[in-house]
């Protein structure tokens, strides 16, 4: 195996060249690792660079400048490779995973998520029992397209897990509008209607909310 490391465009380039058919790219905090084949050559890797490198640039900036919270305060992270474990404290988190930091980070958030909400339930009961609506199961997965749903037929909520990162006021807004759609399926007048009741500043919330994107890949 041979390893190469060089700048592109402001991007760092790690280039490992090993005994397999094709190029697999990742890209991460430090820069786009490409794993290679040794039968592929220099020009290839350049012409693939400056076809892509405008798009990888992007992504790249974004997980370089990623900024971590736990809901809503910032926090500071660090990552060893060992078994699943972590360990919050004085607003830094200590995040151990056999594989990658940023599965380790999804595993922490479903794990805080879930107890997050356990929480939150009397509290929850008794606000949705004065619009005598009656809590449903939930189910806790990171999701990257959108940070609830409501399955009518499971009757059951899906709530992102990325939700641990934000503030309780979205997380709640987020819950409400999944609520919402338990009694009202679609994204009418009664949906909105009762959405506004569940949660009064709700249009301030949604607009918020719209604003952020929830990252594929979380990195150090």
């Amino acid at each position: 195996m041979t390893a190469n490391q060089f700048d592109y465009r402001g991007v760092p380039i790690h280039i490992k060249k090993k005994p397999i058919k094709h190029m697999y790219i990742r890209i991460h905090a430090s820069g786009c690792h490409i794993n290679m084949s040794n039968k592929l050559s220099a020009k290839f890797v350049e012409n693939y660079l400056k076809d892509n490198i405008e798009a990888i640039k992007k992504t790249y900036l974004k997980l370089k400048h990623m900024t971590y919270s736990i809901l809503g305060k910032p926090i500071s992270v660090s990552y060893s490779k060992d078994d699943y474990d972590y360990e919050f404290k004085r607003n830094h988190l200590k995040i151990a995973h056999p594989i990658s930091f940023d599965k380790g980070f999804k595993a922490f958030l479903k794990t805080s998520m879930i107890t997050y909400i356990q929480h939150l339930e009397a509290q929850l009961q008794s606000h949705l029992k004065s619009f005598e609506i009656t809590p449903v199961p939930y189910q806790f997965k990171y999701l990257t397209s959108k940070f609830g749903s409501y399955h009518r037929v499971k009757h059951m909520i899906t709530l992102n897990t990325f939700l641990y990162m934000l503030e309780p006021a979205l997380i709640f807004y987020v819950l409400m509008h999944e609520y919402a759609h338990t009694k009202a399926f679609h994204h009418q007048q009664a949906f909105y209607d009762l959405q506004h009741r569940l949660c009064p500043n709700d249009k301030e919330l949604s607009k918020r909310l719209k604003t952020l994107t929830i990252p594929r890949q979380f990195t150090i």
